[in-house]
């Protein structure tokens, strides 16, 4: 990846503050800021790190010239009389046809950053992806409105309609397409970079957000002690834990089981040393989020949406939401059902389009009910109806409490399993209970059917992958000939009969993230 630093500015507010050299050796936590900004760089693969600078910064060409960084910096020195007409230098002087570029004086976080590069970098197809931010710090701030998926529609200068809170971050990565239009617009005596974005948009081209925490400038000496504060926060972060506990409305019946388990994980972590807050999900959006990783069991829609924006941000969050939307009933039945892994014969239907046909395919008695959009909350959720009048019932029961969709699973007969696992480890347990969570008795007979234990976990290793699941457990079923189904996947469960072992592989799982980090 190559990188571009503009550093040319005279920086006049600082001078005029009583700031005595050029900007770009303002130190920030002992840090100059360009080299913060090499140093970053070069921890995210840069090939080389391209630089300009005014023809007056006689003390910053020695620096940079009398310091070997460990990474090839083409030094440009130029007077420009804007930030476009620099990065125009930058361009014709350097021989990429991908960047990324920054000012100098940008404070950022590096893990924001990472994923930033990252992102850029799996997806070929765009043509810029523009940082933004919903920390608003600058004096003429640059608006950014997105839309749903992060495409950027429109720059604006001002706010004044109230349709966006973002902000340009100052945080670029343009691919050939994108600088192609840095000649077009220095030919239309176009100066500044806020319009060159938008000439962006005007060429039709594929620009895309990517949202970081706060990010700051350093236009003034009290921006210094302000920055320093942030990075400070920041570093306080990045060891820090939250627990996050499962809401009662989605714990029927196991509210003090998925506790337990939650709360031998944060003893567990504690005892390594981390420090490892525990909050309710009901309370999730009244916390500051101040985290480096979150070990979730929140399930509301609203704290998923949350986690997912903060994954976004670079917080690690244990399930991912992807895996837990994955686990909704549909959503996993229909990556099951095209992945071939084993599970009852099974359909999904519109709760308001009640149609016979649908059960035919069943026996009458001999079929599950199960509401498709999401895991168990009451008994009517998961239920065998004993007729079709019955099933009318639940139709109407899921119609009434806007559940539009619902599964049908062929009953088997057999002996029930409940399963429990931690993914990329040795552990894996499983047991055959005597009552479900509504406290109905099954697994009556005293006599176990053999199967082949390898074949089912090898079966539910590939699911939990397809899911994307690290903490999982679920039900299956043996049939009387030793065939095995998988019923259901769930996104961290109660580990009941297994808590301690589970506790201790979970903390393990953290200690390797922070270690590998």
């Amino acid at each position: 990846m190559n990188y571009a630093i503009i550093a040319a500015g005279e920086g006049s507010r600082l001078r005029k503050e009583g700031f005595k050299s050029v900007k770009p050796l303002v130190k920030v936590c002992g840090e100059y800021l360009i080299e913060r900004l090499i140093r970053i760089f070069k921890d995210n693969k840069a090939e080389q790190i391209s630089i300009i600078i005014n023809e007056e910064s006689e003390d910053l060409q020695q620096f940079l010239n009398s310091r070997d960084f460990g990474v090839k910096i083409n030094l440009i020195v130029k007077s420009t009389p804007s930030s476009l007409h620099s990065f125009w230098n930058i361009i014709h002087h350097s021989n990429f046809e991908e960047c990324c570029l920054t000012t100098v004086d940008t404070i950022f976080n590096e893990n924001d950053f990472k994923q930033y590069i990252s992102y850029f970098q799996k997806d070929k197809e765009l043509d810029a992806l523009m940082g933004i931010t919903d920390f608003i710090d600058d004096e003429k701030p640059l608006y950014v409105q997105t839309d749903n998926y992060g495409k950027v529609e429109a720059y604006l200068d001002s706010n004044d309609l109230h349709l966006t809170d973002k902000v340009s971050a100052g945080i670029y990565c343009l691919r050939k397409n994108a600088l192609k239009v840095v000649d077009t617009t220095i030919e239309k005596g176009i100066s500044r970079m806020r319009n060159y974005q938008r000439a962006l948009l005007e060429n039709n081209l594929n620009v895309q957000s990517f949202l970081f925490d706060k990010v700051i400038d350093i236009d003034h000496v009290e921006d210094i002690s302000k920055a320093e504060e942030i990075l400070k926060s920041w570093h306080k972060k990045e060891n820090k834990i939250l627990a996050l506990y499962r809401q009662k409305d989605f714990s029927p019946n196991s509210e003090d089981k998925d506790t337990y388990i939650l709360n031998a994980v944060v003893e567990e972590l504690r005892q390594k040393g981390y420090k490892t807050d525990c909050i309710n999900e009901i309370d999730f959006s009244k916390t500051n989020n101040d985290y480096s990783l979150i070990i979730s069991m929140a399930r509301g829609e609203k704290n998923i949406e949350l986690l997912s924006d903060l994954e976004k941000r670079g917080t690690k969050v244990i399930n991912t939401t992807l895996s837990i939307k994955n686990c909704f009933r549909e959503q996993q039945t229909k990556i099951l059902q095209q992945n071939n892994i084993p599970i009852p014969k099974t359909t999904i239907v519109d709760t308001d389009a009640y149609d016979i046909e649908s059960f035919k395919q069943f026996s009458e008695g001999n079929f599950w009910i199960k509401r498709a959009d999401f895991q168990t909350i009451e008994e009517q959720d998961v239920c065998r109806p004993k007729s079709l009048e019955q099933t009318k019932k639940i139709f109407l029961n899921y119609k009434l409490r806007g559940i539009s969709k619902a599964i049908i699973s062929e009953h088997i007969e057999g002996d029930i399993i409940k399963f429990y696992g931690i993914r990329n480890t040795d552990f894996f347990s499983f047991s055959y209970p005597t009552e479900d969570k509504f406290h109905n008795k099954i697994n009556l007979s005293k006599n176990r059917i053999s199967f082949n234990t390898q074949a089912f976990i090898k079966d539910v290793n590939k699911a939990i992958n397809l899911l994307d699941l690290d903490i999982y457990g679920g039900d299956a079923i043996i049939d009387e000939r030793g065939n095995y189904y998988i019923i259901d996947i769930n996104d961290f469960p109660s580990f009941s009969v297994c808590r301690e072992q589970a506790a201790k592989e979970i903390a393990d799982m953290v200690t390797k993230y922070f270690i590998n980090k």
